[in-house]
């Protein structure tokens, strides 16, 4: 802080002039030769717009933590802004205690937190055995080269701001465990070349609830369920599902998803699509069904798709069912099938033909006379569609 005189008409005013004040770096290592041995310490030290760089270790520590409505322990209880986090490396920087630790409150205790309207980055860092690994409310956040292991939820999300999270690894063996999952009113989400695998507990990769504008791309899932889309809008661009998925792509509830470039296998349903929701898609291949069938509609949902590879694994490519006003049609043409014989394709597909009370025919016809080459867009050619 720093003074100027000022003359004015004779008379001399003191004005005070703030000295801006530089982000800083603060160095957090277990081993005592930083700055501070815990991120909580650096944490209350630190100052919006600092950089928090954190050694190896495993940081375990929990402190109390109250929001509004509730208190709970967490170990880094963020409430700084535009603050950045930036580890050794995700398996040697790790916030979270060797076993999970569960006290019986609601909310359970979380690794990383924030309630405030502010916004942070995590990258190359580890987040492991915490009921919630990253809890953000309001804000912005951004994940980067990072992973999650051991988790009921690895990050929740509600924060206006939406999110990023790339480069980043999932996975959880507790029950019923979502990777990624968002409710209203969070913002815009990008997902982008992410792995998620799981020990086939009925978990979700990424499950967005009340959401618009997620991008899902460059993606690999191997788990029990891989995307699934709740009264939200949004693009699955280039991602890949294995053949344990049982479900890869759920649109629910009004949802509207454009599909493009993607390999989705599901033992269950590679799509499925019910309750007034709308998939478009192009060059995909789709393929699985044991259960139900590889694409499956209902409840006045439409499908459009071309261009696409469309292949059964049991009797059934597309079922359609539980349509109860006016006629629905499924526009399903130009798609190849494995074969050409339309006859077959007609058995593999059950609509209005088959039972008229299901109110809903697949319009099939042209077909694609062979394999459909892979058309690849740019990610910029997707994004253009919702111009």
């Amino acid at each position: 802080m720093f003074t100027r005189i000022i003359r004015i008409c004779g008379v001399l005013i003191l004005v005070a002039m703030a000295t801006p004040v530089q982000a800083r770096t603060w160095y957090v290592e277990k081993d005592g030769s930083g700055e501070f041995a815990t991120i909580h310490n650096a944490m209350i030290a630190c100052s919006a717009g600092d950089t928090i760089m954190i050694g190896p270790g495993r940081y375990d520590d929990f402190h109390p933590f109250t929001a509004p409505a509730w208190t709970t322990e967490a170990i880094v209880g963020v409430t700084k802004d535009n603050l950045t986090f930036i580890g050794s490396g995700n398996t040697s920087t790790i916030i979270g205690p060797t076993e999970m630790y569960l006290t019986g409150s609601n909310p359970e205790p979380m690794a990383v937190v924030s309630v405030d309207n502010i916004s942070a980055s995590f990258r190359d860092i580890g987040i492991e055995n915490a009921y919630n690994g990253l809890y953000w409310a309001q804000g912005g956040i951004e994940v980067a080269g990072c992973r999650f292991d051991g988790y009921r939820e690895g990050i929740y999300l509600t924060n206006e701001g939406g999110a990023r999270v790339s480069g980043t690894n999932f996975y959880s063996a507790m029950p019923l465990p979502d990777a990624i999952v968002t409710f209203s009113p969070c913002g815009a989400l990008v997902v982008d070349d992410c792995y998620f695998s799981g020990s086939y507990t009925n978990e979700i990769g990424v499950s967005v609830n009340g959401t618009e504008g997620v991008s899902i791309q460059n993606c690999s899932f191997a788990l029990r369920n891989a995307v699934t889309f709740s009264g939200s809008s949004g693009i699955v661009f280039s991602c890949t599902t294995l053949e344990e998925t049982a479900q890869a792509v759920w649109a629910t509830s009004g949802s509207q998803v454009t599909l493009t470039n993607n390999q989705l296998h599901g033992n269950y349903a590679a799509l499925y699509v019910d309750s007034n929701s709308q998939v478009t898609g192009t060059n995909n291949i789709f393929t699985g069904g044991q259960q139900v069938a590889t694409i499956y509609v209902s409840s006045e949902s439409t499908v459009q798709l071309h261009d696409n590879h469309i292949l059964k694994s049991s009797d059934l490519a597309v079922k359609l069912q539980w349509f109860f006003n006016a006629q629905v049609s499924q526009d399903l043409a130009g798609n190849f099938w494995g074969t050409t014989d339309t006859d077959s394709i007609g058995l593999w597909i059950e609509d209005v033909n088959d039972d008229p009370a299901i109110h809903s025919v697949a319009v099939f016809l042209p077909i694609a006379d062979g394999p459909v080459p892979t058309e690849t867009r740019s990610w910029g050619d997707v994004k253009s569609l919702y111009r």
